[in-house]
């Protein structure tokens, strides 16, 4: 390997490491807008249950693409006839704003790991795959936070 492979590959794992504790560091806001979510739409006693967010979660795990979570989310809406489920109280609709809304965290740990390693901005598809782990961290979050809910409503029975 060429000293100047190598020194790119060192770079390289700066990176992955820069950013996975930037993302890290985002973990309490994250989490927190899932309580606000889940709580606002009062989702654990709608008819959601715990195997749609796992669902979704498998989603997330298995694309790059924030808006094809997006779009699985926008097919469960529209499966959702009596709107006591994705729908209940717009959270489908909150939801995808929601991820949307990490585009702008994605954007803003690409700048500072730009400037963390004295390079030029990150390209769209470093932005995109930073922006897809904050996704996937959310949408763990959400199906954490949701399976905990539904079951306590279940414990005061």
């Amino acid at each position: 390997m060429s000293v100047q492979a190598e020194g790119q590959q060192g770079v390289q794992i700066q990176r992955r490491m820069l950013v996975g504790e930037l993302v890290d560091r985002q973990m309490n806001q994250i989490v927190r807008q899932v309580y606000s979510l889940v709580d606002n739409t009062e989702l654990q006693v709608s008819s959601m249950e715990k195997h749609q967010f796992s669902n979704l979660l498998g989603v997330a795990l298995e694309t790059s693409s924030v808006e094809s979570v997006a779009n699985f989310i926008r097919y469960q809406m529209g499966r959702d006839v009596r709107g006591n489920s994705w729908r209940n109280r717009g959270f489908g609709d909150r939801l995808i704003k929601e991820l949307q809304g990490l585009r702008d965290v994605a954007e803003a740990i690409a700048g500072h790991v730009a400037d963390a390693l004295r390079t030029t901005e990150l390209s769209r598809t470093d932005v995109d795959a930073i922006w897809a782990e904050l996704v996937r961290q959310y949408v763990g979050q959400l199906n954490r936070y949701f399976y905990y809910k539904k079951e306590a409503t279940r414990w005061s029975r």
